[in-house]
């Protein structure tokens, strides 16, 4: 099982994964330690008091946003100089498109949804999902280990690396010693809870 469990590498998973989250809850934060510059000028030039139509239930909304973790790292981003500056920036990615979608019709996670409702045009909203309403806590039993000896190109397996096992089921390395690889089935963000700094662009 262990030979056929290092096949079909890949390369993590995008932000789209949280989408598929649900049930989460929100917490308004200020929480501004250890922020990327980016993020404070981003947050300290917006309007989180403006004036005029709000986001209401089934409404189609576009918005801008910025994902990022409680240690202050930006997981992701639609603002093109916040990913510049933060390190993530994909040259690949139109940054002119903004993400849609449907308030409550299931398109985003919970949080999302509630985070956004009664916002106003140009408004900037910052909230926290918990870890155990995001990826769920960290789970102990998901984790095992493995001796670098017992491994074909032991080398090849470095922080975070991602990949499926016979099963399908995404394993990741969370940790390299001299002597051991150790593997989890938890996800890349579990036990970490996700703030998002959001601004309404579009209420259509």
């Amino acid at each position: 099982m262990e030979r056929k469990i290092w096949k079909k590498l890949f390369i993590g998973l995008t932000w789209i994964a949280i989408l598929a989250m649900c049930g989460c809850s929100i917490t308004l934060t200020s929480n501004k330690n250890n922020m990327c510059d980016a993020v404070k000028e981003y947050l300290a030039s917006a309007d989180f008091k403006w004036q005029g139509q709000a986001v209401q239930k089934w409404d189609n909304i576009v918005v801008d946003y910025i994902w990022r973790l409680a240690d202050g790292t930006v997981f992701d981003t639609s603002v093109e100089s916040v990913a510049k500056w933060c390190g993530t920036y994909n040259e690949g990615r139109n940054y002119d498109e903004w993400l849609a979608f449907n308030v409550w019709a299931g398109q985003m996670i919970a949080g999302f949804d509630k985070g956004v409702e009664w916002m106003k045009i140009w408004q900037t909203r910052t909230i926290e999902i918990k870890a155990k309403d995001a990826y769920g806590e960290w789970n102990e039993s998901l984790d095992f280990e493995v001796e670098k000896s017992k491994l074909q190109n032991p080398w090849q397996y470095v922080e975070w690396l991602a990949f499926y096992d016979e099963n399908a089921n995404v394993v990741r390395v969370y940790k390299v010693d001299d002597k051991k690889v150790y593997f989890t089935y938890n996800p890349e963000l579990a036990g970490k809870d996700l703030i998002f700094d959001i601004t309404i662009k579009e209420i259509k």
